[in-house]
């Protein structure tokens, strides 16, 4: 990977981040923050997640930065020095907005040569007032369920979103309830919130496929046995959602139940 310097800033960001002097690769670097969570390492490299409140120069509200030095991913495009996974992520999430699927709104994409590592830095601005579904699941299975329209209503846009992503050949490659994130006020039925409904984060893994049908038996897979809590039927209704069917599955769609049905009890 070359080890010059990039730096992406999507307008209107641009302005705002250079009032603010956090328009650079150095700005971001250079603050001194915990991770969130416990950082990823590998022989290579790190990467770690921070959270910032951005000041009132640079709009407020607050993000989320992610931060690699040698943390790369290699393909056959890339077979030696690799990419920085955060690279691949920048690059998906503006993927996304052009096709209609929610997600972290980056701010910022900037890269260096540190001492010979690549290293790089992505800013994404937080999902305010989103939970993530596996929280919204645990907590109805303390407190309650939701009535029947309201898990039909939440399950026809998952699946609408993932249906889309999976359109432009997009894996998500971690489609996990912890990466789904749901409006609390949409909902709760409030439906003049201007947010989308639902939307998806970490997207590193994330990779082009020539086929849907690659995805979809990847993405359903992994978010099927990860889904806690759901019913069968709420499973099978979800199908029905994601493959644009309203009464009973045939076909592929039938073959493709059987296989996530059996994952579960497997």
């Amino acid at each position: 990977m070359a080890t010059g310097f990039a730096c992406h800033v999507p307008e209107p960001w641009g302005q705002i981040l250079r009032q603010a002097g956090l328009d650079s690769f150095e700005a971001w670097w250079a603050l001194s923050l915990d991770a969130v969570e416990p950082g990823n390492q590998r022989r290579e490299g790190w990467s770690a997640v921070s959270h910032y409140r951005l000041p009132e120069a640079a709009g407020g509200g607050s993000v989320f930065i992610k931060r690699q030095r040698g943390y790369v991913f290699r393909s056959l495009r890339y077979p030696w020095r690799g990419r920085l996974t955060c690279e691949r992520e920048y690059r998906v999430l503006l993927r996304c907005a052009e096709i209609g699927v929610a997600a972290a709104e980056p701010l910022l994409f900037a890269q260096r040569g540190l001492n010979g590592d690549p290293c790089g830095v992505l800013v994404t601005r937080a999902l305010e007032g989103y939970s993530a579904l596996e929280d919204c699941v645990s907590r109805w299975q303390r407190d309650g369920w939701p009535p029947l329209p309201t898990r039909r209503r939440l399950l026809r846009v998952i699946a609408a979103a993932v249906r889309r992503l999976h359109d432009a050949r997009l894996q998500h490659n971690c489609l996990y309830p912890k990466h789904i994130m749901v409006n609390e006020a949409w909902l709760a039925g409030d439906d003049s919130v201007a947010a989308a409904p639902v939307a998806l984060i970490d997207l590193e893994k994330a990779k082009q496929r020539l086929w849907r049908r690659h995805c979809a038996r990847r993405d359903l897979d992994s978010l099927n046995r990860r889904s806690i809590g759901w019913s069968r039927a709420d499973r099978r209704r979800f199908l029905g959602y994601y493959l644009g069917r309203r009464g009973r599955l045939q076909g592929g769609g039938r073959r493709l139940w059987r296989t996530l049905a059996h994952s579960v009890r497997a």
